[in-house]
């Protein structure tokens, strides 16, 4: 099933009511209708019974493509498929938390926005990178089709990374054109987090828990689903399954949970379906 609905690039808060007659492993897409490759909510959910799902969009599109389909099935058109049936879609309020962003944290923010809605479109080099810069010069972003490392004449398999003097970020069109857009922001958060946000609570650049907690702090008040998130940092960790990593998941999913329930000092009591969000 496919739904046009219109928003107008305002924040929102999509509500979305499943009914399925068995249990059904369920894909539901909030996409830009005129950009390819630019998914702002993009999830598998096994529905038995009645959903609802709550489904945060602090970025969307002037139009929405909605594809809401049944993995066994396939995706059809509505009277194809009598597996399920939608019977809500409404629009909330965006739940978000006052975050206090000084003027370059908010610069950054308005870049990252900016970049991570166009990336799938945006130009990127091989060995040397496309450059985009943010209006007011003071941050800029290395775009590869895949990380190209000049010290060891190879690339890199990281979506993202930052340099600790420069504060340039590398960023690979490899994997950002598979991310949504909250992944794509929560990955960019974590490398500006690195270089500019860590000073500030007296850590060092390459503290990687520190740049975790900070970039979530900032994505998490702005309203993106935690679920992306989650999944942001799996895609990473997968090619770097290692100790410290699983360490760094824990204290990732402990952030989110409480500060989803507004056990996070300044954080704001959300909506329980995190899997929704």
């Amino acid at each position: 099933m496919r739904l046009l609905l219109p928003l107008n690039r305002v924040p929102i808060a999509l509500v979305l009511g499943i009914r399925t007659r068995k249990p059904e492993k369920m894909v539901v897409q909030v996409s830009n209708n005129t950009k390819s490759n630019t998914n702002y909510i993009s999830r598998e959910f096994t529905i038995d019974g009645y959903r609802e799902l709550n489904l945060n969009l602090p970025q969307s599109p002037k139009a929405a493509l909605i594809r809401i389909y049944n993995t066994n099935v396939g995706d059809l058109e509505a009277k194809q498929d009598n597996s399920f049936v939608i019977e809500k879609l409404d629009d909330e309020s965006l739940e978000q938390c006052p975050v206090r962003m000084k003027k370059d944290t908010q610069s950054f923010v308005e870049f990252a926005q900016l970049f991570s809605e166009n990336a799938s479109q945006l130009s990127a080099g091989t060995k040397k990178p496309s450059i985009y810069r943010s209006n007011d010069g003071k941050f800029q972003f290395d775009y590869y089709n895949q990380i190209f490392d000049k010290r060891t004449s190879s690339y890199v398999t990281t979506p993202a990374r930052i340099g600790h003097t420069s504060g340039v970020i590398d960023v690979s069109k490899k994997d950002f054109i598979n991310y949504t857009v909250p992944m794509r922001m929560i990955i960019l958060l974590h490398e500006y987090s690195h270089k500019y946000l860590n000073p500030e609570i007296n850590k060092p650049i390459a503290y990687e828990t520190g740049a975790d907690i900070n970039a979530l702090n900032i994505y998490l008040s702005l309203g993106y689903p935690p679920t992306e998130a989650y999944y942001a940092f799996l895609h990473v960790f997968k090619d770097a399954n290692n100790e410290d990593n699983a360490k760094r998941m824990v204290i990732i999913d402990d952030f989110i949970k409480k500060f989803t329930k507004g056990e996070i000092e300044g954080s704001c009591k959300f909506k329980t379906n995190i899997n929704g969000r």
